[in-house]
């Protein structure tokens, strides 16, 4: 009956353990995070819409999370991050992950660490950073320069609102980048 007590204890605690909220320890992200809609891209007679969400990772880093709607079947799109607000067509800082479509959604993640000049981005200095996002068509070719959908970022996102109004529109695209 003793062993049978002390079994039955150490169940227990094992089990009061396993139940403990470590959460908060292992939390991949702080909870900060921004939302944006993108502003609408139309190539070829399709529309697009979506969203970017950045959020804080628990180690400072920033996490973009782009989705976008009615994207092409098995879609396969560059996703640049631009110096500059979209009227500035700004050279690339840095290519993000590529945009994928998969049941009708695309999609693309990216943690930042460093622009291609190797700057040091986090999630507070990106939040502060003049540029923008611009998901091409294709990486080169008649098409590249078309976009699928855009966002200004960090001090530039105030002036989403007019692209999203139609009183600015998105006329051209430069893929140059600086290094």
């Amino acid at each position: 009956m003793k062993v049978f007590k002390s079994l039955l204890a150490v169940l227990i605690s094992l089990s009061i353990v396993s139940c403990g909220d470590d959460s908060t320890a292992d939390a991949e992200f702080t909870g900060n995070e921004v939302r944006l809609e993108m502003i609408p891209g139309t190539v070829q007679g399709n529309t697009t819409t979506g969203t970017l969400v950045i959020k804080e990772k628990s180690n400072g880093q920033a996490q973009l999370e782009i989705t976008l709607n009615n994207a092409l079947s098995n879609a396969d799109h560059p996703v640049h991050l631009h110096f500059g607000s979209l009227d500035d067509d700004g050279e690339v800082a840095l290519l993000l992950g590529r945009l994928r479509e998969s049941n009708g959604i695309g999609s693309s993640t990216t943690i930042l660490n460093a622009l291609d000049d190797n700057t040091e981005i986090t999630y507070s200095s990106f939040l502060n950073f003049d540029g923008s996002i611009k998901i091409h068509f294709e990486d080169s070719g008649p098409l590249e320069n078309e976009i699928l959908g855009a966002v200004n970022v960090g001090i530039n996102r105030v002036q989403n609102q007019a692209y999203l109004d139609g009183i600015k529109s998105i006329t051209v695209c430069n893929s140059e980048f600086k290094n």
